[in-house]
């Protein structure tokens, strides 16, 4: 990784975040809460990555922060929580990977390629892990509490 301090990473990345959300469309009045959820992702798995060297857990409990703090932006500013995640995500998505796998295949060397190549798909799959179990969970506790609230009626 680089030398540039934490607060840096968070600036550049929540700017890219912002870019990528006027791409997808998301409503003006949430591009700053998206932009801060990719920056707060990306800070998290930088300092993370830094001290435990695991791109796999790193990156799953980015992913997990990402989609936790979408569901409270859903709630508090009455939007789908897919405008904050989709956007957040963004700067945890493995790009140089998926490219250096390409160039190994390409240069024919495949024992690279394949070791590459096998670390940018568990990489994705703990980046969906993380979303896919924070929004479940978020959803089985919002099917709990309206079942109570229908109950009590």
């Amino acid at each position: 990784m680089t030398d540039m301090p934490v607060y840096m990473h968070f600036l550049y990345s929540t700017i890219a975040t912002i870019g990528f959300s006027v791409f997808f469309n998301v409503p003006k009045s949430a591009l700053i809460p998206a932009g801060l959820t990719g920056g707060i992702g990306w800070s998290i798995y930088y300092c993370l990555i830094n001290a435990t060297n695991n791109d796999i857990l790193s990156n799953f409990l980015a992913a997990a922060l990402v989609a936790l703090i979408s569901e409270i932006l859903a709630r508090k500013l009455k939007y789908p929580a897919i405008l904050f995640v989709i956007p957040g995500i963004i700067p945890l998505v493995p790009g140089l990977g998926m490219y250096n796998t390409m160039l190994y295949l390409v240069q024919s060397n495949y024992e690279l390629a394949v070791a590459k190549g096998a670390n940018v798909l568990f990489v994705g799959g703990a980046i969906s892990l993380g979303v896919l179990v924070v929004t479940s969970l978020s959803r089985t506790l919002n099917i709990v509490s309206l079942a109570k609230i229908h109950k009590n009626k």
